[in-house]
C-alpha cells in the first residue's frame, strides 16, 4: 500500500535535514510506479464485442496513451488458444473514437474477441498491483529522484561566506548524487532491465569538402587539411 512505500522512501534517501516535503515524496512515488509500469506493465484480459464484421472497440480499461495490445483471440475457447495475427489487426481512429480493425477478411460477426493488453500499475492507500518482491525496487527508483533534488539543493547552496559550509554543502551534494545513482542500479539490477539511453542528437561531419560553389571554405581552406 501507499504508506508501505513512502515510509520505504523516507528510509532510503535519508533526507535528515527534512529538505523534502511530503507532496514532493509523494509525486516522487507516483513518478517511480509510471517507470515501473513502463518497465513491467499489468497484462489485462478483456471481452469485446464487434461494433461491425470487422471494427471492434477498445476494451474498457484501456489507457489512452499507455496501453499496447498484445493479442486478439477468436474464437475463445480454442484449445490451443486461436490468436489472430499481429499483422491481421491495426488501431484505426474515426471522428469519434480510436477502434481496433481487422485487416484480411478476418470477420467477428457478432461473436466476441478477447484481447490482452498492458495498463498501468496503480499504488494507493486501498490498492497495489506491484509484486511484493519489486515494492522495495520501486521506493528506490522513487527515493533516487529525491536524492536527484537534494543533491541540487545543497550543490546550489555552497556560495556560504564560511569556506567549512560551503565544503560540508558540495560533500552532501556527492553524497547525494553517489546515493541516487546506486539507488537507480539497485532498481535496475533488481527489476532485471537496463539503463535507457537517449539516441544521439547529433552527428560528427568531415568538412574537408568544397563548398556549393567547389571553393575552398574560408576557415577550412586546402592549406589546413
Amino acid at each position: 500500500m501507499l504508506i508501505d512505500y513512502q515510509t520505504l522512501v523516507t528510509d532510503l534517501m535519508r533526507d535528515d535535514a527534512a529538505k523534502i516535503a511530503v507532496a514532493e515524496r509523494d509525486r516522487a512515488i507516483a513518478a517511480a510506479v509510471l517507470r515501473y509500469s513502463s518497465d513491467k506493465p499489468v497484462e489485462k484480459v478483456q471481452d469485446v464485442t464487434p461494433a461491425s464484421s470487422q471494427l471492434l472497440p477498445l476494451p474498457a480499461a484501456w489507457e489512452n496513451d499507455f496501453s499496447l495490445l498484445l493479442e486478439l483471440e477468436h474464437p475463445i475457447g480454442d484449445i490451443p488458444p486461436s490468436l489472430i495475427g499481429q499483422d491481421r489487426y491495426a488501431l484505426y481512429r474515426d471522428p469519434a473514437a480510436v477502434k481496433i480493425q481487422l485487416l484480411d477478411g478476418v470477420a467477428v460477426a457478432a461473436n466476441s474477441v478477447r484481447s490482452k493488453f498492458t495498463i498501468k500499475h496503480q499504488v494507493d492507500a486501498a490498492v497495489d498491483t506491484i509484486p511484493l518482491q519489486h515494492r522495495e525496487p520501486v521506493a528506490c527508483w522513487a527515493a533516487a529522484l529525491l536524492c536527484d533534488q537534494l543533491a541540487a539543493f545543497y550543490s546550489g547552496g555552497t556560495d556560504s561566506s564560511i569556506q567549512a559550509d560551503s565544503v560540508q554543502q558540495t560533500t552532501k551534494a556527492q553524497d547525494y548524487s553517489a546515493r541516487a545513482r546506486s539507488l537507480r542500479k539497485r532498481y535496475q539490477d533488481e527489476i532485471g532491465v537496463e539503463e535507457k539511453k537517449s539516441a544521439p542528437a547529433g552527428v560528427v561531419v568531415n568538412l574537408d569538402i568544397a563548398d556549393s560553389r567547389g571553393q575552398d571554405r574560408l576557415l577550412h581552406g586546402a592549406r589546413f587539411r
